[in-house]
């Protein structure tokens, strides 16, 4: 597993949750999943998770209000409804189809954000999979990666405005 602690705090800030999703929490996440999920973004969500980046960046917690099992579930069978006769889908994408995992979700446009396993599955990607005008924006070196870029470059997608405060919590979070 990767060392990531620290990261997020040089990012966004102090964790603003200070109770880590429960171990049976991860476990029904990752075993719908079949296997484990990036070390970054799992403390991500742990530290930061059932809040809005950017004002319009939601991310799911195991435990928040709209759960993230449930959030992965739905949005991996709307993505592919929507993408279904969506032809230019990039093949560092298109070959692991079946095993892209909805992360975050962009209220603005309803674009949703990807984890994008390597064919190994030891290598993870983010892919910004974009609602309106179908397409893709494929990120390499994960979640961090794409984090670090809209907060230190401030490098953001098409189409998403650059909203602040860096990190709210939603509101009546179960979590606070």
């Amino acid at each position: 597993m990767t060392e990531v602690t620290g990261v997020w705090e040089s990012l966004i800030g102090e964790r603003e949750r200070f109770r880590s999703a429960s171990v049976r929490s991860w476990e029904a996440v990752e075993g719908w999943l079949g296997h484990g999920l990036p070390a970054d973004y799992r403390e991500l969500v742990d530290g930061y998770g059932d809040a809005i980046l950017f004002g319009h960046l939601f991310v799911p917690h195991p435990e928040g209000g709209d759960p993230l099992l449930t959030f992965m579930q739905e949005e991996k069978r709307d993505l592919h409804a929507a993408f279904l006769d969506v032809r230019e889908i990039p093949a560092s994408v298109q070959s692991v189809w079946d095993c892209v995992i909805p992360w975050a979700y962009h209220d603005w446009n309803g674009d949703v954000c990807l984890l994008v396993p390597d064919r190994s599955g030891n290598h993870w990607n983010v892919a910004v999979a974009f609602r309106q005008c179908p397409g893709f924006l494929v990120i390499d070196g994960g979640v961090t990666e794409f984090l670090r870029l809209l907060i230190e470059e401030r490098r953001f997608p098409r189409g998403w405005p650059t909203g602040n405060p860096l990190w709210q919590s939603m509101p009546d979070s179960p979590l606070v």
